[in-house]
């Protein structure tokens, strides 16, 4: 008696989604570089150094571009059949943008 393992059907909407935002990371890498290391100019400032705000907006810049490579990580779950990691994982650069977001607003 033969028992048939299913594996979990791989979906073509994450398949869009991962596609879509590998694209989008790999573009958005090469300015989000530059803005990483122009970032170290807002210690400039006397003072600015003890701003929550500078030094959370400093660490959401830098992180960026760290985390568009680290998305890719998510071709690894969609290959495990993971598909709510794997969307997870590429999304993940959005995060910087949250927290870029919220702090430039509390500059």
């Amino acid at each position: 008696m033969e028992t048939e393992i299913k594996a979990k059907p791989k979906s073509k909407g994450t398949l869009v989604i991962l596609i879509a935002a590998s694209v989008v990371f790999l573009l958005a890498l090469i300015p989000g570089v530059y803005a990483a290391m122009m970032s170290v100019m807002m210690f400039d400032a006397p003072g600015s150094a003890e701003k929550i705000s500078v030094v959370g907006f400093f660490y959401s810049m830098v992180s960026f571009p760290v985390l568009c490579v680290l998305s890719n990580v998510s071709w690894l779950f969609y290959g495990l059949k993971k598909n709510t990691l794997a969307v997870i994982a590429a999304l993940s650069p959005l995060l910087s943008f949250i927290a870029i977001a919220i702090f430039a607003s509390a500059m």
